[in-house]
């Protein structure tokens, strides 16, 4: 009997029955997807990031070929000025073409093999991120001249195509004859390419 008295309101009261159904479905859809909204918010976000940067990518490439062309171009220029360690007539003629353009005599000049010293197996290692492309080359060399001559000799090579970074000085007077004669201890590293 209530099952017929409750069937009777709701056909009095259709819209407020009708209603209420809807707000039910509503607030139990609602309740099941409440967690997805906070998914949603995220991935569009991420979204509005990647297009941003796909935007500034896109505005950034003018121009990107060309720039490319140029650093290549660059890095053949740089190419050019390193050494070549298994080339060594082309090694020792840049030092002697110094040498000529000084007036200092150059004797003992050698290119002597870096030795890389072995790390402690205790000790942890960084991973090399790029492939050396370069090596350097040492050299050992004395040469004989006025003080004048051999700063002359020191400028041309710090001052010449070729990089160099200077490890090892000494001046002392020659024992050649002369007290205007010095003679000069140098060690030195050159820029060279690695051999492939």
């Amino acid at each position: 009997m209530n099952f017929e008295v409750l069937i009777e309101t709701i056909r009095k009261n259709l819209i407020i029955a009708i209603s209420g159904v809807v707000t039910a479905t509503c607030m139990t859809v609602y309740v099941l997807h409440m967690d997805k909204k906070s998914d949603l918010d995220s991935e569009i976000e991420q979204i509005d990031i990647r297009i941003s940067t796909m935007l500034k990518n896109i505005t950034n490439s003018a121009g990107l070929e060309e720039d490319i062309e140029v650093v290549e171009r660059q890095i053949s220029e740089l190419d050019e000025r390193m050494f070549q360690s298994q080339e060594l007539a082309t090694n020792y003629n840049y030092f002697f073409n110094i040498e000529a353009s000084t007036n200092v005599s150059l004797s003992d000049l050698k290119q002597v093999e870096i030795v890389t010293e072995d790390a402690n197996q205790k000790k942890r290692k960084m991973p090399n991120p790029i492939m050396d492309a370069y090596v350097k080359i040492r050299y050992h060399m004395k040469a004989t001249g006025t003080y004048q001559d051999l700063v002359n000799f020191m400028r041309n090579l710090e001052g010449g195509p070729s990089f160099y970074r200077l490890e090892k000085f000494r001046l002392s007077k020659s024992s050649a004859g002369g007290d205007e004669l010095l003679s000069m201890d140098v060690s030195f590293l050159m820029l060279g390419k690695k051999a492939s």
